[in-house]
């Protein structure tokens, strides 16, 4: 990663939740950030990160890169897969696992010029299985093996690849279902030991924290921080 300029990071998804909390703790550490979000802000071009023309497009503009933060991601219904709508499946897999890949190999020229780093998010729903979440979690799934994949690929070129897997985080995503009656905050804290759900501002700074040193010799490995919910109660 360059130390001798201002850095830059992409962000994707970065108009929202996690991604829109990356955003703000790299500008506020006092990186430039360029979002990629299908409703971008502040001027920034819309991109949709399922539509690979375009990722293209965007990268075209980008001739080096620090860092790219994948936080692109849709969840999509709870119906079991019996009654999945195959439209949705394709969906999901096409922004949550197809659309990290995008923006990783568009971006792979200005990442490799510098030395850069990708953060992916996966999820523990590609590890703890939930009952009408199959299309997520195959999807988050992907993108744990799709960072190894690349980490193991990349390593010559001095790029590193990582990924955290969250459990239950505080998104307005999850903040309007819970509202809607959809979701009940108190059984999603219950699945945590620590008893609560995380905040955007937990993993975000997880996300940046690991880019950086005293990380350098991290690639390819998926970081758990979901408050214990792997560990089973």
């Amino acid at each position: 990663m360059s130390k001798d300029q201002t850095r830059i990071a992409v962000v994707t998804g970065g108009a929202s939740g996690i991604g829109e909390e990356c955003a703000r703790q790299l500008r506020d550490q006092g990186w430039r950030v360029v979002v990629w979000d299908r409703h971008a802000t502040d001027g920034e071009p819309t991109v949709d990160v399922a539509d690979y023309a375009s990722v293209a497009a965007a990268a075209s503009r980008l001739d080096g890169v620090d860092l790219l933060i994948n936080a692109a991601g849709i969840a999509g219904s709870r119906d079991p897969v019996g009654r999945k709508d195959p439209a949705e499946w394709a969906q999901v897999m096409a922004v949550n696992l197809n659309g990290t890949f995008h923006c990783a190999h568009a971006l792979y020229e200005a990442l490799r010029a510098r030395g850069g780093v990708v953060v992916n998010i996966a999820s523990v729903a590609g590890m703890v299985m939930m009952k009408g979440r199959a299309h997520y979690a195959v999807s988050k799934a992907g993108v744990a093996t799709l960072t190894r994949s690349l980490a193991n690929e990349w390593a010559e070129d001095g790029i590193r690849v990582i990924a955290v897997a969250p459990g239950y985080v505080k998104t307005p995503m999850i903040q309007r279902s819970i509202e809607a009656g959809e979701l009940d905050e108190r059984k999603l804290a219950a699945m945590h030991p620590l008893n609560r759900l995380a905040t955007t501002q937990e993993i975000a700074a997880a996300m940046i924290a690991l880019a950086q040193p005293p990380f350098l010799f991290m690639t390819g490995a998926v970081v758990t921080i979901d408050g214990g919910m792997t560990l089973g109660k």
